[in-house]
């Protein structure tokens, strides 16, 4: 079936394009074949434009039509007009058509909405693809190359997209990307990897205490894999004692808490949590987390507890009075 765009949105896409068009010009029919989501009657400059604009979106060349290669059949050592612009063997070109059918079905949803910001949103492949041929974020490309090439592959790949597109709308270059990574391959087992991809993400953002801390976090947990939880939480002391002041903080025991807590390790998770609470008595967090904790895991007293001792140094501590009150409305 022939897909058509629905005129008000073709009239408005024409106006745009024929804005760069001189008053004078007579925008001429065009001579494509085997369009199948655009009009058949497309005129010709309004079916360059849109080609043009979907070079750019991908963030393909347009010099002497290089970029068209990237869905059409054709050879850059033959001129262009011996090139099939109507040939499907492409799947790049299969996959084209269906995204532009896509964009056609959001736009048209999107025009039927109430009370729309001005200027309207025009969806294009911009929108997804914002300058680069493989729409998946960050974290998503770096993880699929892990897991074909490995860890060196990985970091190498990181380099390079940096170098390409930082400070464009392609990728999400902050802190929390190589975080994400990272969280992502110890949950999967490479931990190792997982502290190489948060070392990596230390010497991006140096002198962060985020990055440096998750790194301690993954360490402490490699420490813990292979000589028990007491030796995690000797490696946390060590290198707390070592560290230059207020560059470890309790989020460090807090996060490795709460991951072994959230799969039902919850002896080993108290211990973490009560070893935080002693490490950083004058933060609240150490003591709601270990409040919470020991209530959920059943020590309901003993969760009460620690609320009512944090508020009776604390009293207009709004955050904790609110939270004992929820609990004891609970325990009723």
């Amino acid at each position: 079936m022939t897909l058509r765009f629905p005129s008000n949105l073709l009239q408005t896409f024409l106006a745009l394009i024929f804005l760069v068009i001189s008053h004078s010009s007579i925008a001429q029919a065009n001579e494509a074949t085997n369009l199948q989501v655009l009009p058949v009657d497309i005129p010709d400059r309004a079916l360059r434009a849109l080609m043009i604009e979907n070079l750019s979106g991908l963030g393909l060349p347009r010099l002497q039509g290089e970029g068209c290669l990237f869905c059409h059949e054709g050879d850059m050592d033959l001129p262009r007009s011996e090139w099939d612009f109507a040939a499907d063997s492409k799947l790049n070109k299969r996959k084209a058509r269906e995204m532009m059918a896509m964009v056609q079905d959001i736009n048209t949803r999107l025009a039927g909405l109430e009370q729309r910001v001005a200027p309207n949103l025009r969806v294009t492949c911009a929108t997804c693809h914002a300058g680069r041929t493989d729409p998946r974020p960050l974290q998503q490309v770096l993880l699929g190359t892990h897991a074909d090439d490995g860890i060196g592959a990985t970091i190498e790949h990181y380099r390079n997209l940096r170098q390409r597109y930082y400070g464009g709308d392609a990728y999400d270059f902050r802190i929390n990307s190589l975080i994400s990574v990272a969280t992502s391959l110890a949950i999967g087992g490479a931990l190792e990897d997982a502290i190489a991809i948060s070392q990596l993400n230390e010497e991006i953002f140096e002198p962060s205490t985020t990055a440096q801390s998750f790194t301690l976090t993954l360490q402490i947990e490699q420490a813990i894999q292979s000589d028990g939880l007491n030796a995690g939480l000797a490696y946390f002391d060590a290198r707390y004692d070592s560290a230059e002041p207020n560059t470890i903080s309790w989020n460090v025991l807090d996060g490795l808490g709460w991951q072994y807590f959230r799969t039902n390790r919850q002896d080993a998770a108290l211990q973490i949590f009560r070893k935080n609470q002693a490490q950083f008595p004058n933060d609240y967090i150490p003591n709601e987390s270990l409040g919470d904790a020991l209530w959920n895991s059943g020590n309901r007293e003993q969760g009460l507890a620690m609320f009512e001792a944090w508020l009776a140094s604390h009293p207009d501590h709004t955050t904790a009075s609110r939270r004992l009150a929820g609990l004891l409305s609970e325990n009723q």
